[in-house]
């Protein structure tokens, strides 16, 4: 029976690390766990699961501390892990059969990176509604997958490459070996640690600029740039990598020429986001990010038709999508039509009706037209759909609607509702103030 390693770098991992050590009780034979400079619990916690444990100062380099964490491994095969990252006991077997069948010397896996947004985007790939049978991040209403190359024969020579967004697969690559897909899914929950996420943009956006700089002509390098530029709103430094990245390289993947757009978009740049877009559709003609973004590009240059099209095809395919909802209701009032913007924001209702920003967008949409009653009702539905919503401003306005109109009682009712949910609400505490001399 082939032996399984499992390999980890940590630093600080006290708070996640215990979880993902017990989501491989079962199935590793043997945890690897390298220590970067830790100055919490963490060294304790990995030493009470058994592991073994290397210490590696941090030098800025990713793949030099994988690479210790591969040379401390001993089984014939690794999986690969961070401190915030689980495997759910359903795909156990599924990565035992893998190991057993040995079709192929390594396997993708899906990295699966939950949020709390539909919103969020990772890279080019857009917010998934959460309706998978695993346990492992039930609690997240939304996810987006992605590839990631996690398991591995243990071969003596085995390396990561790069500082950054370190990769094992140049290794395969290089030797003409195949590397498998596997339905197996690694849940990765750093994403929602919003605090961190901003610290990493900070950091890694450094390390890239710093790789960049010691080799221009490296198109990894300038791809980590690009990536990291444009995450951290540094747009023009992500252009300039990306173009230079397509002189290096220029079949690039799709979502080069999406992330590029985007950068492109912020800037005012919108002929050429609208070619890094046509590009996209070019290839993948239901690409939904594209086809959600190239509107703005098209309006601004006076082509809302053409972006109509374009966000029509994309509610049609993921009705439950929101962002085309409100790129259309946004293109409608630039155009003077507001009912046809109030229109767009209820059908994009009636598809999540627990959406947040649909319903904001929908109660601002009446107040920017003046219809006060209506934004109270709309409000007003808003908290029978979502009543933890609103931050207080759902509250304040209905409230304030129906003491304006006289409905006392309803209005203090409502006044109280929004105080036990959001006391600290400067409109609801003026309205309260307000009520004592009714």
């Amino acid at each position: 029976m082939p032996t399984l390693s499992l390999a980890m770098i940590v630093k600080d991992e006290e708070k996640n690390l215990g979880h993902a050590l017990a989501s491989v009780k079962g199935l590793v034979d043997e945890i690897v766990v390298v220590d970067t400079g830790s100055s919490d619990g963490t060294v304790p916690l990995a030493e009470s699961f058994g592991a073994r444990i290397g210490h590696f100062p941090w030098t800025g380099d990713f793949a030099a501390a994988r690479n210790e964490s591969l040379r401390l491994c001993t089984g014939d095969w690794v999986l690969v892990m961070d401190a915030d990252e689980a495997v759910d006991t359903l795909d156990h077997p599924r990565i035992r059969e893998a190991l057993t069948a040995d079709a192929f010397p390594a396997y993708h896996l899906v990295s699966r990176n939950y949020s709390e947004s539909p919103d969020w985007l990772l890279l080019d790939q857009v917010a998934l509604p959460n309706t998978s049978s695993y346990a492992e991040g039930a609690q997240f209403p939304y996810y987006a997958d992605a590839p990631t190359l996690r398991l591995f024969r243990r071969f003596p020579d085995l390396r990561y490459e790069g500082r950054i967004h370190e990769m094992v697969f140049p290794y395969f690559l290089h030797r003409g070996l195949a590397i498998g897909t596997l339905e197996a899914v690694v849940h990765h929950y750093g994403k929602v640690d919003y605090d961190r996420e901003r610290e990493k943009l900070v950091r890694y956006l450094a390390l890239a600029e710093q790789d960049v700089a010691r080799n221009p002509l490296n198109e990894q390098f300038q791809f980590n740039l690009m990536i990291q530029a444009h995450a951290a709103g540094r747009d023009e430094i992500a252009v300039r990598a990306g173009q230079a990245y397509l002189k290096l390289r220029p079949r690039a993947s799709l979502m080069v020429f999406t992330i590029l757009g985007m950068s492109f978009q912020r800037l005012g740049r919108h002929k050429d986001a609208i070619v890094c877009f046509e590009t996209v559709l070019g290839t993948q003609a239901d690409h939904p990010l594209a086809l959600q973004r190239i509107p703005i590009s098209l309006r601004t240059l006076g082509r809302a038709e053409e972006g109509r099209r374009h966000l029509a095809a994309v509610i049609s395919a993921r009705p439950a999508y929101a962002p085309p909802y409100l790129t259309l209701c946004d293109l409608e009032v630039q155009e003077g039509r507001p009912e046809a913007a109030r229109e767009a924001l209820l059908r994009g209702i009636q598809a999540s009706p627990s959406h947040v920003r649909l319903r904001f967008s929908l109660v601002q949409l009446d107040l920017h037209y003046g219809q006060t009653a209506q934004a109270a009702a709309d409000a007003w539905a808003a908290l029978q759909a979502i009543p933890e919503g609103g931050g207080g401003h759902w509250h304040a306005l209905v409230a304030g609607f129906l003491l304006k109109e006289g409905a006392t009682d309803q209005g203090r009712a409502v006044l109280a509702q929004g105080l036990e949910r959001f006391p600290a609400h400067e409109g609801l505490q003026r309205l309260s103030r307000l009520t004592r001399n009714l």
